[in-house]
């Protein structure tokens, strides 16, 4: 249906190339006499409020509203005056919050402007200006201004007065604005940014979009880096960087930034990394693949995967251990227990790690055997008293250490046993040897033979006495004691 004549705006401009969505809007208004924007609003966007409009920053908008008649322009051409070719370039949705957060620190919040680029027939401001990695102008070798010259005041992108090229504040022209030089450094720097948004910013048939994540992986493995490495220099996570390199990152806190910082480590524009061509496999297309074989592709892929790095990690002459596989690929060992195959791979790790271990500790545990033999025959060959502080003093190693491997710990088990029996056979001989003299003395005087006594004559308790049994057979033995037999002898059914 035609649009009706009343709908159409005298004079309607066609937008520039790179030129905003604020700046057409402020030259349309201007060309056809609108004052401020509250007259332009109800034309325009008559479902919508003049705060809204004020508050415009050129992200696409969910509708153009009346704009698309009454400037009789198309939606391509007014989608081109906002971050949508950008956005859609990065396969991420064009909505206002979503476009806010991909770009988050990277977008000026006011007017930035190149004076000698307007002063023009036509002047206007361009989209690549909004964005703070563009320093200045590669065209002059200006750095780009963010306020008056005169005044010092911010330009909105919208004016009050919707005039082009004209400070709200003073009313002088911006293009009388002092520019100041950039250094070669700058000039360089900014002509490769300048390229690289025009390039994103410009429209791309449907068909030519492009993922530029596998296109990264793929320069990646041409410069012969590693995920880990390129994680490090950047200071990301090694998610992140495995993230950047799918083919649609499913990462919310991917952002534009970490493509820039990837792109600049590489040595690469934009623009080379979106032509480049890559095979089918390499570009990822797995959308006509079935779940099942999605499964198997993925599996064999990580399986190859961790041969690699089990071979790796066993050339450097490092112990093995799922922890080290699963971290040398950037992931935890749990996401790739979900496939059979690997799993039993981990299981194969694990099991070969504790045979090594096995044969690690029998090996040392032999060692230990030999040591403590050796410090015990040094030991006796010194005249030393064999004890289990002495034997661990020669080792070097605690008795708690020694006492964690079984056949050490049964070496040492039988040392405390030997000492503890030749122990009780030298105080059993000591006290029996006293036990008898004082018998024999207490017979020369005609004294009862009594334990009480022998054992206040020898300097010792009665229970010293009784706990021994060779010492309670000793009155036992005697003619003239007349005490009940021994407890041991009782039991066994002997009788004096």
């Amino acid at each position: 249906m035609q649009p009706d004549y009343f709908e159409v705006l005298p004079i309607h401009p066609r937008p520039q190339p790179m030129e905003t969505l604020t700046s057409y809007l402020t030259r349309l208004a201007e060309a056809n006499g609108i004052p401020n924007i509250c007259r332009l609003q109800p034309i325009i966007f008559p479902n919508r409020n003049a705060d809204d409009l004020r508050g415009m920053k050129d992200h696409s908008p969910r509708s153009f509203d009346s704009l698309l008649v009454a400037a009789l322009c198309s939606e391509a051409d007014l989608l081109a005056t906002t971050f949508n070719n950008l956005i859609r370039k990065f396969e991420r949705p064009t909505n206002a919050t979503t476009v806010a957060s991909f770009l988050l620190g990277h977008l000026a919040p006011k007017l930035r402007y190149c004076p000698l680029c307007l002063q023009t027939d036509i002047p206007y401001y361009i989209l690549p200006w909004r964005f703070t990695i563009l320093a200045g102008c590669p065209q002059h070798g200006c750095l780009l201004l963010d306020r008056c010259s005169y005044c010092d005041a911010k330009i909105p992108f919208l004016t009050v007065s919707l005039k082009m090229n004209q400070c709200p504040g003073c009313g002088i022209a911006l293009s009388a604005g002092r520019v100041a030089p950039m250094d070669n450094l700058q000039k360089q720097q900014a002509q490769k940014r300048y390229r690289d948004l025009v390039f994103l910013l410009t429209p791309t048939n449907e068909t030519e979009i492009r993922s530029f994540g596998p296109r990264l992986a793929y320069w990646r493995k041409t410069k012969l880096l590693t995920v880990k490495t390129i994680a490090t220099d950047l200071n990301i996570q090694i998610r992140t960087a495995l993230s950047l390199e799918r083919r649609i990152s499913k990462r919310g806190g991917i952002k534009f930034d970490h493509y820039l910082a990837y792109v600049d480590y590489l040595e690469l524009t934009f623009e080379e990394l979106f032509n480049t061509i890559l095979t089918p496999e390499e570009e990822g297309y797995h959308q006509f693949l079935s779940p099942e074989q999605r499964f198997d592709r993925q599996e064999t892929r990580l399986l190859n995967q961790v041969q690699r790095v089990v071979g790796d990690i066993q050339e450097e002459g490092d112990r093995l251990s799922q922890e080290k596989v699963s971290r040398a690929m950037g992931t935890h060992r749990s996401s790739l227990k979900n496939y059979p195959k690997l799993k039993a791979a981990l299981i194969q790790i694990s099991h070969e790690r504790k045979q090594e271990d096995l044969l690690r500790n029998q090996q040392k545990e032999q060692d230990l055997v030999e040591k403590v033999n050796w410090a015990i025959k040094r030991l006796r060959t010194d005249g030393k008293r064999v004890t289990q502080m002495a034997i661990s003093g020669i080792v070097g190693m605690d008795t708690k250490g020694l006492f964690h491997y079984p056949k050490t710990k049964a070496i040492l088990l039988e040392v405390a046993d030997n000492n503890k029996q030749k122990w009780r056979q030298q105080t059993v001989q000591t006290l029996s040897a006293k036990i008898q003299d004082s018998i024999l003395e207490l017979k020369a005087l005609g004294q009862p033979i009594t334990k009480r006594t022998v054992a206040r004559l020898i300097g010792v308790s009665r229970g010293q006495i009784n706990y021994y049994l060779e010492t309670r057979m000793l009155f036992a033995e005697d003619p003239d004691w007349t005490g009940l037999p021994p407890k041991g002898l009782k039991k066994r059914g002997f009788s004096l």
